[in-house]
């Protein structure tokens, strides 16, 4: 059995194999040549990789081999004595090493620097190759739906706060589109990261998606990454994003721009739900309409 060692545990996957000693404490749901995710009994999950890339769901492991080769999904995994264990691999699983970060919005934000910056990146997302994205208008299922999700979601959340009339047109792209993580999921994650991380900057409430919708619409993995980002659980590139729209000194182009090139067209989808979420934001602090410019740059309107 190969053994490896978890250098680095992230503060929700320290506590997800807390069950009892020498039992059965989930099985892998997906494997891929860095990584592995796990479905726990207790209805975490958990991310096993040799990439860097940090989160409080992720345990980072050194390990130069294909996981494809010894991990398969529906295996078991149990726990013991500190270890987490399938057919033919076992992770010494450490304390966490992260714990999560707390940001407090405590003073009056960038609004004008952050509404330039969502102009500037809603250019930038027309100059690059966005095929298959929720911007392709060779899509017109998923490009038209989004653009009904911007004028029935997103236009009446910012005017009157609507939960409701936000959520219904939510539902309505949960799971819309191909991939691991279908394109509506990921403009979505973009969208209530930013508005989650900044609402109480605009004395508004953090809109969150009942997990049941979601696992309904999506894969469970999926539903289960939305859910932990809209809780703002999010790993070390987007923890990234969220800091630069609190600091003046940072760029926030420059952050969302990383995100770009992460999966085929997660990273353009993901930054494109950002880019309208510091839309909405600096409309709701400004009372601008800003939103709709944004949306048509797009394509979405």
């Amino acid at each position: 059995m190969l053994t490896l060692h978890a250098h680095q545990t992230g503060s929700l996957a320290a506590k997800a194999p807390d069950l009892k000693e020498d039992s059965s404490v989930g099985h892998v749901i997906a494997s891929f040549p860095n990584s592995f995710y796990v479905k726990m009994r207790n209805d975490q999950l958990l991310f096993i990789t040799n990439l860097s890339l940090r989160s409080p769901i992720t345990i980072n492991v050194k390990y130069p081999g294909n996981f494809t080769n010894i991990v398969k999904p529906l295996e078991p995994v149990s726990f013991y004595k500190r270890r987490l264990c399938t057919t033919d691999l076992s992770i010494e699983v450490t304390g966490a090493n992260d714990e999560d970060e707390k940001f407090l919005v405590d003073k009056e934000l960038p609004y004008p620097k952050l509404m330039q910056d969502s102009i500037l990146l809603s250019t930038i997302l027309n100059l690059i190759e966005n095929s298959r994205s929720n911007l392709d208008q060779n899509q017109p299922i998923v490009h038209d739906s989004i653009s009904s999700f911007v004028i029935h979601g997103l236009l009446p959340l910012r005017d009157n706060g609507s939960m409701p009339e936000f959520a219904a047109a939510a539902g309505k792209i949960v799971g819309l589109g191909l991939g691991f993580t279908p394109s509506g999921d990921d403009l979505l994650l973009g969208f209530l990261v930013i508005y989650n991380s900044l609402s109480p900057a605009i004395a508004r409430t953090p809109v969150y998606l009942g997990f049941e919708l979601l696992a309904r619409r999506t894969s469970w993995i999926s539903a289960k990454l939305l859910d932990y980002a809209q809780h703002l659980q999010v790993d070390g590139e987007l923890l990234r994003v969220i800091r630069s729209t609190l600091n003046p000194a940072e760029d926030t182009v420059l952050a969302l721009e990383t995100l770009i090139s992460r999966g085929h067209t997660s990273g353009i989808d993901i930054v494109t739900g950002a880019v309208l979420g510091l839309s909405v934001v600096c409309d709701i602090a400004l009372r601008g309409g800003n939103t709709e410019i944004i949306a048509a740059k797009l394509g979405l309107l």
